[in-house]
This record gives C-alpha cells, sequence and structure tokens, in this order.
C-alpha cells in the first residue's frame, strides 16, 4: 500500500475517517462524504453483511476501492448487547453520551460496575460495485467495559473500555497504543498484509 492507492471510506464517522487515515498512511483517503452524501441502512444480521451493504451502497458513486467497516462493542452478560446496535443503543438517533448512559444503567440494573467485553471490527474492501469477491477481515480487542469513563480522546464507548493488560480506556491511553490495541487497528493490520 502506497501514496498512489486511492480509498474512499465507506463513513460519515469523523473519528474512524481520522483512524482510517492514520491506519492507512500513506495511502489517499476519500471519505464517503466526499462523493455522496448518502446513509446506508444497516439492516444486515451480521457486521459482515453491514458492512458489506456499506461498501455496495458507497460503490455505486465512485471507481475507486471501497473499504468499509461495522464496528461494536459486545457485552456477553447483556446477551451480546450492544452488539450491532453499539451506535443506536439508546435510540436511532442517540448521541454517544445517550448510548453510554444506558449501557451503565443496563449494567448497574444486573448489579455490575464492570463486565468482561469485547469491540469488534468487521473491514470490507470491493474494488468495484460488481466485486464479486470482496476481501473481508476482521479484528478484535478484549477487556473490560466499566460504568467509570476515564478518558476525553477518542469516541463511542473508548472512554469506558479497558483494554486486557491495561488500567486505563481506550480513551486515556495515546493514540498510537490505541490503535495497536484496538479492534480497528488489529483488523487493519491484516488488511494491510493482504494488499501487499
Amino acid at each position: 500500500m502506497g501514496p498512489n492507492d486511492v480509498f474512499v471510506i465507506a463513513s460519515n464517522n469523523k473519528g474512524k475517517i481520522d483512524e482510517f487515515k492514520t491506519l492507512l498512511s500513506p495511502a489517499e483517503i476519500i471519505p464517503q462524504s466526499e462523493i455522496v452524501q448518502l446513509e446506508i441502512d444497516e439492516t444486515g444480521s451480521t457486521f459482515f453483511e453491514n458492512a458489506l451493504l456499506k461498501a455496495r451502497g458507497i460503490s455505486e458513486f465512485t471507481d475507486h476501492s471501497v473499504i468499509a467497516d461495522d464496528s461494536g462493542l459486545i457485552v456477553p452478560g447483556l446477551n451480546n448487547e450492544p452488539g450491532l446496535k453499539s451506535a443506536r443503543y439508546a435510540s436511532n438517533d442517540a448521541s454517544d453520551d445517550e448510548n453510554k448512559e444506558k449501557l451503565k444503567s443496563e449494567m448497574r440494573r444486573l448489579g455490575f460496575e464492570e463486565m468482561p467485553a469485547y469491540f469488534v471490527c468487521v473491514l470490507v474492501m470491493i474494488t468495484s460495485k460488481n466485486d464479486p469477491l470482496p476481501l473481508y477481515v476482521e479484528g478484535r480487542s478484549n477487556g473490560i467495559i466499566k460504568t467509570k469513563s476515564i478518558g476525553d480522546h477518542g469516541f463511542g464507548y473508548d472512554d469506558m473500555f479497558y483494554p486486557d493488560g491495561y488500567n486505563e480506556s481506550f480513551a486515556s491511553i495515546n493514540a498510537s497504543t490505541k490503535l495497536k490495541l484496538s479492534h480497528r487497528g488489529k483488523a487493519f493490520a491484516v488488511l494491510k498484509d493482504k494488499l501487499k
């Protein structure tokens, strides 16, 4: 992967776009918002299906390769919630803070201040809208989700998630360490290896 490679990222999430730019450097990254203003309905029943829906939807508007991800936080003790609905846990238009408050409430309802959890990221890359063989990779980061939020960078549930072996949340560790430990960072490492 080099500076002449161009990828359209099927996301409107600024936090994700910033991470993608770092993880795919030195390739050129084009956010979907520069191609088309479109919200893809995530109607799949798996992270893979949702990522593929996003990639195919955006590929209709570009000749560049498209990379889409679907990511989520899974708390086995909460019946694998928030899962596929991580970004919409409290409601379809919920803010990060509203989603986190719902998660804290669900944990406390069961009497927990912390629970085992993991983040998962599924990446799908297609080279054209008719690509019959999408490239698919995934990454996972195991840890603990806590009702105590620490840190002020990151997004989503980052300030509640403490990766295995760390006493700091994703939102309080430095960005380069987070990218090495995170589900997204691990998925991109596999993707870059496959693109060599």
